[in-house]
């Protein structure tokens, strides 16, 4: 089964993909307190919506305290929810209403799910933060670090933006070429552009081998948020190919 922080990562594309739609159903933002796994926040009061990791200081309009286990048997509906906070194996603060529209979300995301490329199986699900050891791709943006490491505030004067990586099936990167010399880490935060491609067609055109616009063209790469920076990819992509022209 999947762990928290790889399900919170394929909701935040389902939700953005989602968009005005679910915003309508919900109405609000959701704040989960998963034991083990950190706090998340599902952002779905107003467009644009999004998944993002979340502090103690972050409000929402109700907040959700579950162990990762009885967590991921909520995403997998095989835990119902009233019966698991009579239980205590749920606790609910602040607007019970809209806790009952967790549903809505989860829909999303089981359809994000089912839309996604089929993986084995029997293969073991790692979180994002782990950097997938089974995505190819991980290479590619250990390549990356190392070039912001090299020349970070050149990237940056390039760049200057903020990049979301989604590559499913679960990898997740944050780059950060806006601010200072540059940063890159496994995650998923609130960024300038969102990029969501599978493994093997991240690999294709970052190869040469699959053109970045017939690709967005044929839906094999989708692009939210600033169009202006998604033109600037190659600048990334080009960084990370010296690294890598070594190994």
């Amino acid at each position: 089964m999947s762990s928290a922080a790889e399900v919170f990562v394929t909701m935040d594309v389902a939700v953005r993909e989602a968009g005005a739609a679910l915003v309508s159903q919900v109405k609000g933002t959701i704040k989960f307190d998963v034991t083990g796994a950190g706090q998340w926040l599902i952002q779905v009061k107003a467009s644009p919506s999004g998944v993002s990791k979340a502090s103690a200081d972050d409000k929402a309009d109700v907040t959700i305290t579950i162990s990762e286990p009885n967590f991921l048997l909520l995403i997998a509906e095989k835990l119902n929810p009233q019966t698991a906070f009579m239980q205590g194996k749920i606790k609910i603060k602040g607007n019970m209403g809209l806790a009952s529209k967790l549903t809505a979300v989860i829909a999303a995301y089981k359809k994000e799910i089912a839309s996604a490329p089929s993986t084995p199986a029997a293969a073991p699900a790692t979180p994002p933060s782990a950097a997938k050891p089974t995505l190819r791709s991980a290479a590619i943006f250990a390549a990356i670090g190392e070039a912001i490491t090299a020349k970070g505030p050149e990237l940056v004067s390039k760049v200057k933006g903020t990049i979301q990586f989604v590559i499913t099936p679960g990898g997740a990167w944050y780059v950060d070429l806006k601010n200072g010399a540059g940063s890159i880490e496994a995650a998923t935060k609130p960024a300038n552009l969102t990029i969501t491609a599978s493994d093997d067609d991240f690999m294709a055109i970052a190869d040469g081998k699959l053109n970045a616009q017939q690709a967005f063209m044929k839906g094999k790469l989708k692009v939210k948020g600033n169009m202006g920076l998604a033109m600037k990819l190659p600048v990334v992509i080009e960084a990370a190919k010296a690294p890598r022209s070594k190994l």
